[in-house]
């Protein structure tokens, strides 16, 4: 169940409601609407959500801290009068910035992004040492290819086994994971800053970029 919590006025919310009825049209999900942070902040107690979308007045330290930086599987979408001022130099793949007066427009330019992000909690399964496994896509900040062997580097820690990396980047991109070097799949909600030839994880962890890659991507 995908949970989205909307902290925006009411003819945003309706607008940004019925587009993301289109987009997770194939999901379960439900949505909350809140006028208050605090009244969003006490729910957070109770459940969790995969989305929230904030009108721009929220953008503060503040909120950052409680929502954003406290909640990294999270997505976040600002409504904003100019998103490119809003966002500024913000590069998190997992915070996307639209237009109030085009809602509709923004949601659909970034509704491969957001969908794939916020679907994270499936699971992945294979077999460790005789053992399967299950780990949530959330779960895991890269691959890595080393010879033979595919390390998953994940939240419960590093493991490996023999596969493809092309095999794995057609499952993997699905979720929101991106093939920026011919030896690395990243997930994208947890990428903070795109440097020259580098990306930055949210665990500090840099991870090279190939030109051909970078290309490819900036072309999507």
């Amino acid at each position: 169940m995908i949970k989205v919590a909307i902290l925006e006025y009411e003819k945003e919310t309706k607008d940004i409601v019925f587009q993301l009825s289109k987009l997770f049209m194939h999901e379960d999900w439900c949505f909350r609407h809140y006028l208050k942070a605090s009244d969003l902040a006490k729910r957070m107690k109770e459940e969790d959500y995969q989305l929230f979308v904030f009108d721009e007045m929220f953008k503060t330290s503040r909120i950052e801290s409680v929502f954003v930086h406290d909640n990294p599987n999270a997505i976040v979408i600002y409504v904003c009068e100019n998103p490119i001022k809003t966002r500024g130099d913000d590069e998190r793949s997992r915070v996307f910035y639209i237009s109030k007066d085009n809602i509709a427009v923004d949601i659909s330019a970034y509704d491969q992004m957001i969908r794939s992000q916020c679907i994270q909690s499936h699971v992945y399964e294979f077999n460790y040492d005789g053992v399967r496994m299950n780990i949530a896509y959330e779960d895991i900040y890269y691959l890595e290819k080393n010879e033979k062997m595919v390390y998953f580097y994940t939240k419960k820690g590093v493991f490996h086994k023999r596969d493809s990396m092309n095999a794995l980047e057609e499952i993997f991109k699905e979720f929101g994971f991106l093939r920026v070097h011919v030896s690395y799949i990243v997930n994208s909600k947890y990428i903070v800053a795109w440097y020259k030839d580098e990306v930055e994880l949210i665990n500090k962890v840099l991870i090279p970029v190939s030109r051909g890659k970078k290309r490819k991507i900036s072309m999507k």
